[in-house]
C-alpha cells in the first residue's frame, strides 16, 4: 500500500500524500550558474494535493548555455516552511547540485549528481539558528571549497559553519564561528562574506532585531580542519558596512 500523509525521512519532514502538482508559487526563482555556462533554477511551489498545506522545492535547468529551460520537476516530498519559504542552492566542485531549504526551523539538504537524474533523499543539514534568526548562507571559495554558515542559538557560539572541501565533497561537522561578547545578543544570517587576498574569509552580520553590525575574520583559511579556524569573539562594527 502506498504511504500517505506526514512522515520524517533523514530528519526532514515529508508529505508523502502530495502528488507533485505545482499549483502556485511561494517564492521567486533562485538561479544557480553552472561552470559550463548553463543556469539551473529552484523555486518553491504549493501543491493542491498536499496533505499538510506546505509547499515543496522544484528544479529546472538549461540543456545548453543560453538555451531554454526544461520542465519544472519536484526535488522531493520534503516540505518547506512553515512561515518562511527559504531555499538556496549551489554547484559543488564535482559539478553536482546541492539544494537547501527551511524545514520547521532547521535546514534540509538534497544532492543531484553531475550527470543529473534523481535527487538524494532529504537529510537534516545540522545547522539550526534561533527562531526567526535567518536562513543559511552559502559561499564558494576560490579553490572550490564550499562554506555553509548560519546563526546559532547554542550557548557557546553566535554562528557556526560547515565546510565541504572540493577534494572529497564531504561536508565536515559544524564548527563554531565565535561568540558575540555581550549577553543576550543574537545574530542574523551572514550579510556579507568576502574572501581576502590571503584567502581568509571576512563575515559580517546584523544583530538580530537591532541596527548594529558585527564582523569576524578567519585566523587561517578553513579547508575542513576539525574545529574550524575562527577567532573566539566577534567585533562590533563602527558602521553598517563594517569597513
Amino acid at each position: 500500500m502506498a504511504q500517505t500523509g506526514a512522515a520524517v525521512s533523514g530528519g526532514c519532514s515529508m508529505d508523502l500524500g502530495a502528488q507533485g502538482n505545482a499549483t502556485g508559487t511561494s517564492t521567486g526563482p533562485v538561479s544557480v550558474p553552472r561552470a559550463d555556462g548553463r543556469v539551473d533554477q529552484f523555486q518553491v511551489f504549493h501543491d493542491s494535493t498536499a496533505t499538510q498545506g506546505l509547499p515543496f522545492v522544484w528544479h529546472r535547468g538549461q540543456s545548453a548555455p543560453g538555451g531554454s529551460y526544461g520542465a519544472w520537476e519536484r526535488v522531493s516530498a520534503g516540505t518547506v516552511g512553515p512561515k518562511a519559504s527559504f531555499v538556496t542552492a549551489v554547484e559543488n566542485a564535482a559539478g553536482g547540485l546541492e539544494v537547501f531549504w527551511l524545514d520547521h526551523g532547521g535546514f534540509c539538504h538534497s544532492v543531484q549528481g553531475p550527470t543529473g537524474g534523481q535527487w538524494s533523499t532529504p537529510e537534516n543539514f545540522g545547522l539550526r539558528p534561533s527562531s526567526y534568526h535567518g536562513f543559511l548562507t552559502l559561499f564558494k571559495r576560490s579553490d572550490g571549497t564550499l562554506m555553509a554558515m548560519a546563526s546559532s542559538g547554542k550557548p557557546d557560539r553566535s554562528m557556526e559553519s560547515r565546510t565541504q572541501p572540493g577534494s572529497d565533497g564531504v561536508w565536515r561537522p559544524a564548527a563554531a564561528m565565535g561568540k558575540v561578547p555581550e549577553t543576550d545578543i543574537g545574530l542574523g544570517q551572514p550579510g556579507t562574506v568576502t574572501e581576502l587576498p590571503d584567502r581568509r574569509l571576512k563575515v559580517t552580520a546584523r544583530e538580530w532585531n537591532r541596527d548594529r553590525y558585527w564582523q569576524i575574520t578567519e585566523v587561517a583559511p578553513d579547508e575542513g580542519t576539525p574545529g574550524g579556524r575562527w577567532p573566539s569573539q566577534w567585533q562590533l562594527c563602527a558602521a553598517s558596512r563594517c569597513d
